[in-house]
């Protein structure tokens, strides 16, 4: 166990990405630990030394990867290689980024110009137009109202 606990962690530092994890989950590690200290009658300082190893292991694991982890997370993707504790820790982030993204669609409307216009910068500071009379565009609600209540589009569509 000890052996596969070394060989996670170089793969670990030598890597980008994360690496496979050999185990599901950091209380495997602990669990087995104990379960192999126990059966094993060796002397309190071995036992000592070999938890403070293990302990120290995990740590530096955990931090090599959840630093992994938050960077992929910053970069608007999501690993596969998570133990049980990463998933829980990640999940509650991306239930909060997913609802970020509902909420930015449903702050667009679809406008249909009914005059030419000169191209505009909108509240999220994009220049689009300029349009003619006909065009359609996905506008933030809050510009789509400004013009409409100058007469200049009517709403056709919400997101």
């Amino acid at each position: 166990m000890i052996e596969k606990l070394r060989l996670w962690l170089l793969a670990e530092v030598a890597s980008r990405v994360l690496a496979e994890p050999p185990f599901s989950s950091y209380a495997e590690v602990a669990e087995r630990l104990l379960r192999e200290l126990q059966s094993q009658p060796i002397p309190q300082s071995v036992a000592d030394g070999v938890r403070e190893y293990v302990s120290s292991a995990l740590l530096t694991l955990m931090e090599l990867r959840l630093r992994k982890i938050l960077w992929e997370l910053g970069q608007g993707r999501v690993t596969e290689r998570m133990t049980a504790e990463e998933e829980r820790l990640v999940r509650p982030v991306l239930k909060i980024k997913q609802a970020g993204a509902r909420k930015k669609s449903q702050d667009y409307v679809i406008v249909q110009f009914l005059m030419p216009h000169p191209a505009i910068i909108t509240e999220d500071f994009l220049q689009v137009g300029p349009f003619a009379r006909g065009d359609l565009a996905k506008l933030p609600t809050r510009d789509a109202k400004d013009l409409e209540e100058r007469g200049v589009v009517r709403r056709f569509l919400y997101l």
